[in-house]
């Protein structure tokens, strides 16, 4: 009966193409569309879990969380670094983490920060930074641009990899992450140090160039200001940074500084879960809304596989005839097109399957510039619902068709 059943769909390629695209397109959207909305949903909760407040100057709140969580948009601007070490020294965190942000290398930001941001980030090799000049990168910038520990990267100046580039001042990599499928497979991390470092070689650059000019002596005198000016920079405190990211001892504890930074115009300090779930909010709509499209188009899907299962059903009257002629019962019969259907059906779900996973690791990159990062791997217990709704979709219209031609023949016997 199967091998019955292949040959038979063989005669109606064209047909069974048909329907499969049909089916096939509007289940990959329907797949894509859930994968993508419950990937950023889990990305956004577990992202806001980890710290309870953030520090930074005045301006939006979901710029500040958007740039310090998943590492998009501008800074608002600089904060001084001692606001790090008056929250270490007040007793009331638990951490208090420097965040700078406003290099780039190619099209991955650079982070200044510390190690303790890395803690729960696994290293897939190397060792992590320890001095300034050194950096981790991201499981995706190690892997795009082919980097392992003990190569060495030139950053530019700004975001997307467009500015000067910092070329006299290299950044040592010391170790790769591993994959996370979060913002932080597509950065590359270093000391804040290391930003102000980078940014002062620059000024003194342009000084020396402007003391060329002036004197023939201004470039050895800036070399020696630069051996100073580096030995300087291993004082934190004579930095600036873009924002802190802390987590606080307690409910009293967070209630305090909120009282003291969120009461200085100076500064913004925001609770990022509540923040992202305003975020969440825009999301959840967006899906809802992806979500009813999905469903009419299943639903007109619907309509078009069971006019074409008719049409195929009235085009194989002849065939059917000369197979009741030749004493092949009704029951056979339908079994035989229940079978086509079937396989189509199987084809169909795993093609769309296939076709999501594509799509996604197509848009992976883009998305990843906005902080968003897929996993095309990951499949939801929900997309295997769809994919079961799909085969039932496909072999629904011939089985009541095929059940309404058997009852009219019995009725005719």
């Amino acid at each position: 009966m199967l091998r019955f059943a292949l040959k038979s769909m063989a005669t109606r390629k064209a047909k069974l193409v048909m329907t499969a695209l049909s089916v096939i397109i509007t289940a990959s959207v329907a797949l894509m569309a859930y994968n993508i909305s419950t990937q950023v949903s889990e990305g956004i909760v577990n992202t806001a879990a980890k710290y309870d407040m953030i520090i930074g100057p005045s301006g939006s709140a979901t710029q500040l969380a958007m740039n310090t969580m998943f590492f998009t948009d501008k800074p608002l601007g600089t904060i001084p670094y001692s606001v790090v070490e008056d929250l270490q020294n007040s007793g009331l965190v638990n951490q208090a983490i420097p965040f700078s942000m406003g290099d780039s290398y190619n099209a991955a930001p650079i982070v200044g920060t510390d190690a303790a941001l890395l803690a729960d980030k696994p290293l897939k090799s190397g060792a992590m930074f320890a001095q300034a000049m050194e950096a981790v990168v991201g499981y995706d910038v190690a892997r795009q641009y082919n980097l392992a520990p003990g190569d060495s990267i030139v950053t530019s100046h700004g975001l997307g990899g467009s500015g000067e580039a910092h070329a006299a001042s290299p950044l040592l990599i010391t170790g790769v992450l591993a994959r996370t499928n979060t913002a932080y497979d597509t950065a590359v991390f270093t000391p804040v140090s290391t930003i102000w470092a980078l940014h002062d070689h620059e000024d003194e650059d342009h000084d020396a160039d402007q003391g060329d000019a002036e004197y023939p002596g201004a470039a050895q005198e800036s070399e020696d200001d630069h051996a100073d000016a580096h030995d300087d920079h291993d004082h934190a405190e004579q930095g600036e940074i873009c924002a802190v990211l802390v987590r606080s001892t307690g409910f009293n504890a967070w209630s305090r500084l909120s009282a003291i930074y969120g009461s200085d115009s100076n500064y913004l300090a925001i609770n990022p879960n509540t923040v992202l779930r305003e975020v969440m909010d825009n999301v959840d709509l967006s899906r809802r809304i992806v979500y009813i499209l999905c469903a009419v188009i299943l639903v007109m899907n619907l309509f078009v596989v069971s006019v074409i299962a008719l049409l195929n059903m009235y085009d194989s009257r002849r065939e059917i005839a000369l197979m009741r002629l030749i004493g092949i019962s009704m029951k056979k019969i339908n079994r035989l097109y229940l079978i086509q259907n079937a396989l189509a059906g199987l084809a169909a779900a795993a093609l769309s399957l296939g076709l999501s996973r594509l799509c996604l690791l197509a848009i992976r990159q883009f998305v990843a510039s906005m902080g968003i990062v897929l996993d095309a791997s990951r499949v939801y217990p929900m997309e295997w619902i769809i994919l079961l709704a799909v085969f039932l979709l496909s072999i629904l219209p011939t089985a009541i068709c095929t059940h309404r031609m058997s009852r009219r023949a019995t009725l005719e016997a």
